[in-house]
């Protein structure tokens, strides 16, 4: 017998698990689980990496357990890489079942995902705008749904999807079990969770820490022209099994992937770019290790879950120390240990001491300049004009 089975989860739940190496729950599984499996409503914060989509999943499944080809549990995802994702765990977790789990999101035609809403559906994982645009021509029926997922609750308020989230929310019963979770619950989280939940159970796991404990976090000083060869050097003399890299814009991102390809290093890039299909087939191919390095923009840094991560290294660093944080979470997943490597310039130790408040450790303990000296560093290099990039 398996920890998750006193969580409250049936035979063909945990076998599923057990076949995939899940035998002990993570610490918001454990919380979770029995309260969403009572139909509690949920308000839940948990650090990247958690397990935070099985926490959800799991009793989601068990509670449906019996398809009827009706919708019946709406998962809201601020990304389709992210919905792709949580789809990916249903089907996983859902194996000994015949639940039928779909994914609507943009940038690809419809034809795929009308086919599945014809041969009929248990569970919707959507991104806001393509299911609103659905239920608008009246191709998807809401009527039925039982619970209601907002996951990544604090990225959907971020990417301004509250007016779509809420136009869908009026589609639904009032009787629904509705299960909200956030990296942090702040006043903004509160007020949603006030808006749409009832009663809620709150569930806040390890809130002083906002970044993975099991990350081990480097600075190296380097300037421009040498990032690439210090990149080079690192991933060849590491021996890194599996290395994600952020740029901060496209164009940086094709050029490391084409370099690193020229000294015979196997990589691969995602980006704004690059169609939809294009970029879950490269993804697939990474998870399944066809490949050692993913160069990516930012639009990579939430919701990718590939446990096997072993280093994330920021070729350039995040203005956002929140981007920051996302970013290395995508190593040093659900307990395992993980590294981080961020290259800095010498005009870049302010952003450096940004991310420092925020993670509460110190990252370039050879910084020479007081935490006022930074402050001021701030002032000099803030931009006087912002253009906007895209990624």
């Amino acid at each position: 017998m398996t920890k998750f089975i006193k969580l409250g989860l049936s035979e063909p739940i945990t076998n599923a698990l057990k076949e995939f190496g899940y035998l002990e729950p993570t610490e918001i599984q454990e919380k979770a689980i029995p309260v969403v499996l009572s139909k509690k409503d949920i308000m839940a914060s948990a650090q990247t990496g958690s397990g935070k989509t099985a926490a959800f999943a799991l009793p989601v499944i068990e509670r449906l357990k019996v398809p009827d080809n009706s919708p019946k549990a709406l998962i809201l995802a601020p990304t389709r890489e992210l919905a792709v994702q949580v789809k990916e765990q249903f089907d996983r977790f859902a194996k000994n079942h015949k639940l039928r789990t779909i994914t609507l999101y943009g940038g690809v035609g419809y034809g795929t995902q009308m086919k599945a809403l014809k041969r009929g559906v248990d569970i919707i994982v959507a991104t806001p705008g393509r299911l609103f645009d659905y239920v608008e021509r009246k191709l998807v029926d809401l009527s039925t749904i039982e619970i209601l997922v907002l996951d990544e609750a604090d990225r959907l308020l971020d990417m301004g999807f509250m007016p779509q989230v809420r136009k869908l929310v009026r589609k639904l019963p009032k009787s629904r079990q509705t299960l909200l979770f956030s990296a942090t619950i702040d006043e903004r989280v509160e007020r949603l969770g006030a808006e749409f939940l009832n009663n809620p159970a709150i569930i806040r796991m390890d809130a002083k820490r906002v970044e993975p404990s099991t990350i081990d976090q480097k600075i190296y000083h380097v300037n421009e022209f040498g990032k690439d060869a210090l990149l080079l050097d690192l991933i060849q003399k590491e021996k890194m099994p599996s290395v994600l890299v952020f740029t901060r814009t496209r164009r940086r991102a094709s050029m490391v992937k084409n370099r690193l390809c020229a000294a015979n290093v196997m990589t691969e890039e995602i980006h704004g770019q690059i169609s939809q299909n294009q970029r879950e087939r490269t993804l697939r191919r990474y998870r399944d290790g066809e490949f050692p390095v993913l160069v990516a923009t930012d639009v990579a840094a939430r919701g990718l879950d590939i446990p096997a991560i072993s280093h994330v290294i920021n070729y350039d660093l995040p203005d956002s120390p929140q981007d920051y944080v996302h970013r290395i979470g995508r190593t040093g997943r659900a307990g395992r240990a993980g590294v981080a490597l961020s290259f800095i310039d010498e005009g870049q130790r302010y952003l450096v001491r940004n991310i420092e408040k925020i993670i509460g450790r110190v990252l370039d303990p050879s910084a020479p300049q007081t935490r006022a000296t930074a402050a001021a560093q701030v002032r000099r290099f803030k931009p006087r004009s912002r253009r906007r990039r895209v990624v």
